[in-house]
């Protein structure tokens, strides 16, 4: 079924216009008193191995369940629906193993999987052990590693190119391409001035790849070239506490058409990062839960079906809701997604925001007055006061649901007039982030005007002075960070979305080139940096009822948790390798962590159990439980 209907001049109420069933209900990753699929991991039968991670996937099913093993190397299933399963375990650094089992109704089933070492595991590692392992003992390599990293992350891992080995004239085509290269495809022959946002649906953006890409060309295929010597790699820690007691269930999502599903999905560590899907580059970006538990997706991708989707949670159906765009045929596309008090959903959609009414799945279009900005864009949130926030052109705009009324918040410098991130704060300000100026702005709802913020932490400088004068001149002459729509530098910071503490006074900062998280104080304004636990890039950062802030990290397929008060940090690893989430939503009602995967086709759900939960579960677990062992 593929309609819509005008209900009054801007609003249309979407119809479904397909729908998807996962074909059974997944299951729901809680606390059970006995467990379904038991089992201990082991490096060749003999050394108990913890944090590794076991993955279960029903046949005919498209979700996958997957647990961590504990300090004993064993895990412990949710109740998992009676059939048959292929089970797998993998860590990095060791070859995949797997088992087809049978589970049945009741009673527990017992699998156990032997890990062998492998000599060259170099396709199963994240960006940040790439990171970690390019040379950077010279002021040279220093620099080098520094231009890479800054130029070469942005749209995904350094895994998707380092796991291969190019020479010189290879790596030089990559960056020709990276060249043309947009969020969306490729302009080809059309060159426009840096900063041209307009044309091509994409941020164009090849200066600095222009400026460095014969001498980076020539580093990459020193040290990763078909004869350059095998890097030293340094492997991150294997989930142990907290880390490795979530259980995540992840839901393969459908592309264009309801049959399709993306063959590269990054299950297989041993295969490499997940390299895209289908040419269907952002398939699923934002995601939201609402009061029911239910997901909501946006598709920031043009398409034909879909403006926004919903996973029924409890039963697994995916349905697909379509706003039709201007030309009659093909949906509009959605990028950011929120959720105000009263638990409606707003989204951004061709400039106008959207209403989703979860109870009756209905959809409004309002649209704001010309003279503010492009409309709404991007980014969308509510703040403390049931207000709706949007980014827009040089600024953001505020719409009041109630009163139908707008307000338009124009930066402090306009720079290139690229607003990405948008969060409402407890007191009904707004906060957005100029992505390729290294700044942040607070539109005070009280006066009217606009405060900003120029994000440089402590490392920074330190990064920065890797540049040489003519660097720097370059960068300089072209309006990096400021006027020129480039952060692409070394020393950059680069905010991207940000979120606000709705029951606090803080707002937090996602600075993802300078791999640190900023708290900014709403009312006295003070900011202060907590580097990441590893060289990690924060993309999307949310707080949750308990203060605690959550980011999703882009490049590594991991996801980290940071408590301000304790400033500790918990890293958790997601199942696909190459995932490139580029959002995180918190449900406060259930307690879960949702993860939209990009480049998989896929949404990870995070439920999370105590250590006496767990306990509980090995005591119930008998030693002699029937299954093979």
């Amino acid at each position: 079924m593929r309609s819509h209907r005008v209900l009054a001049a801007g609003i249309v109420l979407a119809l479904p216009v397909f729908g998807f069933s996962l074909a059974a209900a997944p299951p729901q990753g809680g606390a059970d008193s006995q467990p379904s699929l038991t089992g201990t991991i082991r490096q060749a039968g003999v050394q108990a191995l913890e944090g590794v991670a076991v993955s279960a996937r029903a046949v005919g099913r498209t979700f996958t369940t997957t647990v961590f093993t504990d300090e004993q190397g064993r895990y412990f299933f949710p109740k998992l629906e009676g059939g048959q399963y292929r089970v797998w375990a993998q860590a990095v650094g060791f070859a995949t193993s797997s088992a087809d089992v049978t589970i049945a109704p009741s009673g527990a089933v017992a699998q156990s999987l032997n890990l062998q070492p492998v000599a060259d595991f170099s396709a199963q590692l994240s960006g940040a052990e790439w990171l970690d392992a390019l040379p950077g003992t010279t002021r040279e390599d220093r620099r080098m590693k520094e231009i890479f990293r800054v130029n070469c992350t942005e749209c995904h891992s350094p895994s998707v190119a380092l796991h291969n080995r190019f020479d010189e004239q290879g790596w030089l085509a990559i960056l020709d391409l990276m060249e043309q290269a947009t969020y969306v495809g490729w302009r080809g022959a059309e060159r426009p001035a840096p900063g041209d946002y307009e044309r091509g649906g994409g941020i164009y953006r090849d200066t600095t790849i222009a400026f460095h890409k014969r001498e980076l060309a020539a580093w990459l295929a020193k040290v990763r070239g078909p004869g350059s010597p095998q890097l030293s790699f340094k492997v991150q820690p294997r989930p142990r506490g907290d880390a490795a007691r979530v259980v995540i269930t992840e839901y393969d999502l459908p592309l264009d058409r309801a049959e399709e599903l993306a063959w590269s999905h990054g299950s297989d560590w041993s295969e490499g990062p997940a390299s895209g899907n289908h040419g269907s580059m952002g398939m699923v970006h934002d995601l939201i839960v609402d009061n029911s538990g239910n997901a909501w997706l946006t598709q920031s991708a043009g398409n034909v079906n879909r403006t926004v989707s919903k996973l029924t949670t409890a039963t697994g159906q995916i349905t697909g809701f379509k706003v039709v765009g201007p030309d009659g045929t093909r949906a509009r596309s959605s990028h950011g997604i929120g959720r105000d008090q009263k638990g409606i959903l707003w989204f951004d959609t061709n400039g106008s925001l959207g209403r989703i009414d979860p109870s009756t799945e209905t959809i409004e279009l309002f649209t704001p007055p010309r003279g503010m900005g492009s409309g709404a864009s991007v980014t969308v949130d509510s703040d403390g006061k049931g207000k709706i926030w949007s980014g827009t052109r040089y600024g953001s705009i505020w719409f009041d649901p109630e009163t139908k009324k707008w307000k338009h918040f124009q930066n402090a410098t306009p720079a290139d007039g690229f607003t990405y991130g948008m969060t409402g704060d407890a007191d009904g300000n707004g906060w957005w982030s100029q992505f390729n100026a290294d700044r942040v702005v607070k539109g005070d709802i009280k006066t009217g005007k606009s405060i900003e913020f120029i994000m440089q932490s402590p490392e920074s400088n330190a990064r920065r002075e890797v540049s040489t004068p003519a660097d720097r001149d370059f960068y300089e002459a072209a309006g990096a960070l400021n006027w020129g729509g480039i952060n692409s530098v070394p020393g950059a910071e680069a905010p991207r979305r940000l979120g606000a503490d709705k029951n606090g006074d803080t707002v937090w900062v996602p600075n993802y080139l300078g791999m640190n998280l900023a708290s900014i104080n709403i009312r006295t304004h003070q900011t202060k940096y907590y580097p990441l636990p590893l060289p990690g890039h924060p993309y999307f950062a949310v707080v949750d009822k308990n203060h605690q802030v959550w980011a999703n990290l882009m490049t590594d397929d991991r996801v980290v948790k940071f408590d301000p008060k304790q400033e500790r940090w918990t890293v958790y690893q997601l199942p696909s390798l190459g995932c490139e989430p580029r959002n995180i939503a918190v449900d406060d009602i259930r307690g879960d962590v949702w993860v939209p995967c990009c480049r998989t086709s896929r949404i990870a759900r995070m439920q999370f159990r105590t250590e006496r939960q767990l306990q509980a579960l090995a005591a119930s677990t008998s030693s002699t439980a029937p299954g093979r062992r």
